[in-house]
């Protein structure tokens, strides 16, 4: 931008990191990089001016959401997902949901010989020398800033004209396209003149009115303008996220700072201390305690000479309200955040805002009436050295964060490395329900994903229930559900393919422990293959398929091998017999007999399959195995049946209670190896996090990290467990979970690429907030559960039927 002084400004947009990467003390050692940000970005006589913008989101925040709702062919899916988009809109249009941007300009002087004017047309030399000069300051600061921990990007015209619009225009949603003057269309005549759309007139698109005795009115939108009077004595780096706490709505936070000569300070600092010695140190002088702190604050500024640089600093407010009694709301709040800072009485201006307003928008080269002088250290303080986390350009949900702001989210995100994710988080912390909403928001964006849940607490029995094609495998011994592990998937198949050999083997050795000895465990391996390839021959022409009952008996009468009809070894036909004998205890009167010894009554073939273990006691760690195998073959079915390109999720509860052998344990790290190349996100709940350190270096598959509310005691733990950065010890206890409402988590993301490298962890703390809908949809307290059951029966079964009259009575017309 080219002011009518002949100065330019340049500017460039910055994101800071976010609250979960740096305590006090973190950022309290970037300052010495931010230093040399400031003394190369802001020459003597120069102005930086940062612009911390919070601005009242739109509907057009949300309507991705609303758009997977219209086209998800699921109508339970689709009716959750519309209520969440509405929940969304109900709160933007209250107007608390806002968005941050952070962007700053620069004042360039032109040299003495380059220097023009509005009055003196500049040649195309002066202007081409002095652009160029402006345009590698620009480079040179956002390199420094990128240095000093900071995102950045340099400023183009589209970006300037926007700001200044947006500024100006605070009652338009977006902005539209800048046209250089040069190449407008000249369509008509004005009192004579060519008609050419200036870059003022495409500017002041909304009029201006300053009548009013309390504040300034641009276009609908009412504006005033804060100042703070003073600097405290000590400030501490973050002083700029105490004036923004707490706040949504329109708000500018304005921080100018305005170096000055360096020559100029140390001969005012000289004069001053004179004209106080005489005062103070003079024989037959008695000195006033006012004079002495001034000559001794004096002194203590000479010696930062050569050290610091000062500056003629600002800090102001600029509020936009729809409304008068909004406008008000705002003031007392961001006035109650001023005086916490100890700032000083905040200025206000009414009427007279309008100046202010305008001498502080961006690019125009203004300066606030109010100002205090501060050395570098302080200026610094007042650069916002965090910001809230945006999310991902795409997004199946959309969350909400502590400063309101929104935050688009997507397992299946090009920006990190894996789709896995973990919760951890204590019981009661709201886990079940952020886990369901995330599948629920992602099964919605992609209709053809597949979805494979494993619980032990029947927390997701009612959304399995409600959705389209899926199936509910129950686990237990008064379960009526048969499996019979030696179903071929293929129906045309009569044999079975190495991969069901290689499974019906591992299942069969759960009953059948191998012998130490390898010789005797190889004779083994030939004898039940061997056994299971004869059953299946036998069974070619029979319209039931084979069980382990028939296993058993082949392996007591098998003699030779079913391939060339040879006599088998001694040795193997009493492998046979031995392993049949150990058989014996899944057979007969054994309690997993009618699971294990049986033809099927379901079918795996659903793309969502929830398989529910809470049947199975605590302490009978045979069925779990029986349970875990079952599990883990229909996961790999899944993994490979279908393409790469349709997403697939996989979810385990309580993981450190459902896999408890090595062997297990072993199968998931080897599932977590490959999953990534099947196009699988592997993810998993539990209460502690210790159950992570099973995974060893595989922890860093995981991408996304869902933690939880722990206490003090527990939250240092955690941390170190978790390898999550120092200031979550601090955060961690403080997550909030509002009964009814919602429950907030600390999201840690695991970027790459663009994000800011492989291996950043990004993210911030999250609120999970569903409609009255899906939360009961969702909830799976035993008096809900109860409740729901109630209203489903008197539905007729219909779930979303009886769950909609259930929130309709209990909260009188809202979901």
């Amino acid at each position: 931008m080219v002011l009518k002084d002949g100065r330019l400004m340049y500017g460039f947009y910055f994101e800071p990191p976010t609250h979960i990467h740096f305590t006090p003390d973190n950022l309290k050692r970037r300052s010495a990089r931010l230093k040399a940000v400031f003394d190369l970005a802001i020459p003597d006589g120069e102005t930086m001016t940062t612009y911390t913008s919070l601005r009242g989101a739109h509907e057009e925040a949300v309507q991705d959401t609303r758009k997977y709702a219209e086209t998800c062919p699921d109508p339970v899916l689709s009716e959750l997902t519309r209520t969440r988009a509405e929940l969304l809109e109900s709160k933007i249009t209250r107007g608390e949901v806002s968005h941050w941007r952070f962007f700053a300009t620069v004042t360039v002087t032109p040299n003495r010989e380059d220097r023009f004017t509005s009055d003196t047309a500049p040649s195309p030399r002066e202007i081409e020398s002095a652009v160029d000069n402006a345009l590698a300051l620009q480079a040179a600061t956002v390199a420094q800033m990128v240095a000093s921990g900071f995102q950045a990007v340099p400023m183009k015209a589209q970006d300037i004209f926007e700001e200044c619009y947006l500024y100006l225009n605070p009652g338009w949603p977006e902005a539209p396209q800048f046209i250089p003057q040069e190449q407008r269309t000249i369509s008509s005549n004005r009192r004579g003149m060519p008609d050419q759309m200036t870059l003022m007139r495409q500017l002041t698109a909304s009029f201006g009115n300053n009548l009013y005795s309390g504040h300034y009115l641009a276009g609908d939108r009412y504006v005033d303008v804060l100042s703070i009077s003073r600097l405290p004595e000590y400030t501490e780096t973050g002083y700029l996220r105490g004036l923004t706490e707490e706040l949504y709505g329109t708000y500018y936070v304005i921080v100018q700072a305005q170096r000055e000569n360096d020559y100029d300070v140390s001969n005012e600092l000289e004069k001053k201390k004179n004209d106080l010695w005489t005062r103070v140190k003079s024989p037959g002088v008695i000195p006033s305690g006012k004079a002495t702190n001034l000559l001794e604050q004096i002194e203590m500024a000479q010696k930062l000479e050569g050290l610091e640089s000062r500056f003629q600093a600002s800090v102001a407010m600029v509020l936009v309200g729809k409304d008068a009694h909004e406008l008000e709301t705002m003031k007392r709040r961001a006035r109650g955040n001023m005086s916490r800072l100890r700032a000083g009485m905040p200025i206000t201006y009414g009427f007279q805002a309008e100046a202010q307003y305008f001498s502080l928008a961006p690019f125009a080269g203004g300066f606030s009436g109010f100002q205090f002088s501060p050395y570098t250290s302080n200026v610094i303080d007042l650069f916002p050295p965090v910001s809230p986390w945006k999310g991902f350009e795409e997004g199946a949900i959309t969350f909400q964060n502590r400063d309101k702001s929104l935050i688009r989210f997507d397992l299946f995100t090009k920006n990190t490395i894996t789709a896995h994710f973990c919760v951890f988080a204590p019981t009661g912390s709201g886990k079940t329900v952020l886990v369901q909403s995330l599948y629920n928001a992602e099964l919605t964006k992609y209709p053809d994903a597949v979805l494979l849940v494993t619980d032990a607490k029947q927390d997701f029995a009612y959304f399995f229930k409600s959705i389209q094609d899926a199936e509910i495998v129950v686990f237990g011994y008064e379960s009526e559900t048969r499996l019979n592990v030696f179903d071929l998937g293929d129906d045309e198949a009569k044999v079975p393919d190495g991969d069901k050999l290689a499974s019906l083997l591992s299942f069969i050795r759960i009953f059948v422990e191998p012998p130490e000895d390898m010789r005797e465990k190889g004779y083994e391996d030939v004898a039940i293959t061997e056994s299971i390839m004869a059953i299946y021959s036998s069974f070619s022409q029979e319209e039931r398929a084979p069980q382990m009952s028939d296993l058993y008996r082949m392996m007591t009468v098998i003699e030779n091998y079913t391939d060339d009809g040879r006599h088998m070894e001694p040795q193997v036909i009493t492998a046979a017999r031995s392993a049949a004998v150990r058989l014996r205890k899944a057979l007969g009167a054994s309690p997993v007999a009618k699971f294990v010894d049986c033809q099927s009554n379901v079918t795996l073939r659903a793309r969502r399959m929830y398989f529910s273990i809470y049947g199975i006691p605590e302490d009978d760690d045979l069925m779990k195995r029986v349970a875990n195998h079952i599990i883990k073959n229909t996961i790999w079915q899944v993994a490979k049946k279908y393409d790469r390109g349709i997403k697939k999720f996989v979810f385990f509860d309580e993981f450190e209670n459902q896999v408890q052998t090595a062997d297990e344990l072993d199968a998931v790290k080897r599932m977590l190896r490959v999953f990534r190349s099947f196009g699988v996100s592997f993810g998993m709940g539990t209460q502690s996090a210790t159950a992570s350190a099973y995974f060893g270096d595989l922890r860093d598959s995981f991408s996304h990290l869902f933690v939880g509310r722990y206490s003090k005691e527990v939250a240092r733990d955690v941390v170190r467990v978790l390898s999550l950065p120092e200031v979550m010890e601090e955060i961690l206890p403080t997550l909030n979970n509002v009964v009814g409402q919602y429950s907030e988590f600390a999201l840690l993301v695991r970027a790459g690429g663009q994000a800011g490298g492989a291996g950043t962890k990004v993210g911030d703390v999250i609120q999970v907030q569903e409609s009255k809908l899906a939360l009961w949809m969702f909830n799976s307290g035993n008096h809900e559960v109860a409740e729901k059951d109630r209203y489903v029966e008197q539905a007729g079964g219909n779930i979303l039927k009886g769950v909609k009259n259930l929130v309709l009575d209990k909260f009188g017309g809202y979901l």
